[in-house]
């Protein structure tokens, strides 16, 4: 049996056709991934330590794309994909605020020991006229 369409009806095909191409779910998976990364990245910059609150946020909605891409709801996927990934990157700058600001309390700590010990010797070596 031979189909036989004309131009037009074979014009309506294609469109129909590109129409249900672009229809289709965009894929979750590179989504994922970053995202994913994205969290690995935060961990090895201390997050767990220092931004534990946010990488918590990160992690759960990574875990609810995931479970949305499973079921087949790829845009909601996608959108809290893309969410996981920037709260991941914010728990990687906070953590990295953190362990700045203690390491400058160390340091003031420290300089406020030598200065108190400065101040010590100053007021223990006597002074000769």
């Amino acid at each position: 049996m031979k189909l036989n369409l004309t131009p037009l009806a074979g014009a309506a095909l294609a469109a129909a056709a590109l129409l249900a191409g672009c229809a289709s779910p965009p894929p979750t998976e590179p989504a994922l991934t970053t995202s994913a990364k994205a969290l690995d990245t935060a961990r090895s910059a201390g997050a767990q330590e220092y931004a534990t609150a946010e990488l918590a946020v990160a992690n759960s909605k990574l875990e609810q794309a995931r479970t949305l891409a499973a079921a087949g709801k790829a845009r909601e996927a996608l959108r809290l994909a893309e969410q996981a990934e920037v709260d991941a990157q914010y728990a990687r700058a906070h953590a990295a605020t953190e362990r700045s600001a203690r390491a400058l309390g160390e340091v003031e700590a420290s300089l406020r020991t030598l200065r108190e010990e400065l101040n010590r010797s100053a007021t223990a070596i006597p002074v000769r006229p």
